[in-house]
């Protein structure tokens, strides 16, 4: 019976070490953050966004008008937080002004 209460004593010392090592790996973990998302803006929101808008200057007649209003939409997406969604729109401005998206070597390297 001594056994027990002595380990039972041990207990909550051990116990504490392993919180203890939860709690750092946790901290640590995150502190980190992925390369890409160092850079400070998403690619989707920041050279699709300026390669929509440019394009969507460049078209004219009622094209442009829907070009205008996709790049519109997916402004208003990226402020709400939602760049999958805002590229969507970017793409599709791009495609309704006849122009291929532009990939850069940061973008490729957040795929």
């Amino acid at each position: 019976m001594s056994n027990q209460l002595s380990a039972f004593r041990r207990f909550p010392a051990a116990f504490a070490i392993v919180a203890g090592s939860a709690l750092a790996f946790t901290g640590l973990m995150a502190s980190t953050t992925p390369a890409y998302a160092q850079t400070g803006s998403d690619y989707r929101c920041s050279g699709l966004a300026e390669q929509a808008y440019t394009a969507s200057n460049g078209v004219e007649g009622g094209k442009q008008a829907s070009a205008k209003r996709f790049v519109v939409t997916g402004k208003k997406l990226c402020e709400a937080g939602n760049e999958r969604a805002a590229a969507k729109q970017f793409r599709a401005a791009l495609k309704l002004a006849g122009v291929a998206e532009v990939e850069t070597d940061s973008q490729m390297a957040s795929r």
